[in-house]
């Protein structure tokens, strides 16, 4: 539902009244989808909007603040060696919600180090701010690389190997990720658990093996979304879930955090600083 608010601006000659749409807090989300490759635009009354025709896109995500998405789009006949296998190639591209704007923003690249190789693009998640968009590429045999790039600019690089990837999105870790890493014992053998990282790649600590009591304490709302993105269609990738916290972490809820404004080119970027990241 759009509400409007009511503006007022009244001087010796003239008295202006003006309405302003306004977002509905309650207001659903419009859905971004992929149909025999293309990709569309579904709002709140069930209107589809076809916004590509390459016949080569998939998985699109709607960016929070609505107006922006990304999507990979297939590159046919292309395949990019990893530690794995021979993936078929991809791009990761953005364009504005109306269609308009459509931008390569990653482009497939083979490399000899597995943390320069770009194949595809698994479990893509922006910023809170919509600014950074993160996601996983085939890397190494037992494990993928996660990524970032700059929406802005393009500017893409290498974070830390792992195959799942969660961007916590409320709370006192807002932005901080949520990885699944393969490592080994020292004496032999190997795990898969959770651990926690700042949006620059530095690490903040160990999960566990399920990330479920930690999301219960320090970000309730992602709990109850689980690992689905934002305004994407229901997908059944599985959300990266784990035991308690380490003692260490104090819990600091329901208490504002500061917010800092950044203005790129003609986007406008609100970000929470988090306490912890």
């Amino acid at each position: 539902m759009k509400i409007s608010k009511l503006i007022v601006i009244a001087s010796s000659t003239l008295l202006v009244i003006a309405t302003l749409p306004v977002q509905a807090a309650d207001e659903p989300r419009p859905i971004v989808e992929a149909t025999s490759g293309n990709i569309f635009l579904r709002s709140q009354t069930g209107k589809a909007t076809q916004l590509t025709a390459s016949g080569r896109d998939s998985t699109p995500v709607l960016s929070p603040d609505r107006r922006w998405i990304v999507f990979v789009r297939a590159v046919p006949g292309k395949k990019i060696s990893t530690g794995l296998d021979s993936i078929d190639a991809a791009e990761l591209w953005q364009m504005r919600a109306s269609g308009k704007e459509p931008t390569r923003l990653v482009a497939p690249r083979e490399a000899e180090n597995m943390q320069n190789v770009i194949a595809t693009f698994e479990n893509i998640q922006f910023s809170s701010d919509g600014r950074w968009v993160f996601f996983v590429t085939p890397a190494w045999a037992t494990s993928g690389a996660v990524h970032v790039v700059d929406t802005t600019n393009g500017k893409e690089r290498f974070l830390m190997a792992g195959s799942e990837l969660e961007v916590i999105h409320s709370g006192e870790y807002r932005d901080c990720l949520l990885v699944r890493q393969h490592r080994y014992f020292i004496g032999g053998g190997s795990y898969d658990w959770i651990w926690l990282f700042r949006p620059d790649g530095k690490e903040i600590g160990p999960i566990g093996e399920d990330a479920t009591n930690f999301k219960e304490l320090y970000c309730p709302e992602q709990k109850k979304s689980g690992n689905q993105r934002e305004g994407a269609a229901p997908s059944d990738t599985p959300s990266v879930s784990a035991p308690p916290p380490t003692s260490s972490v104090a819990r600091q809820a329901n208490q504002p955090q500061p917010t800092q404004s950044l203005k790129v080119g003609d986007r406008l970027f609100q970000t929470v600083l988090p306490k912890k990241c």
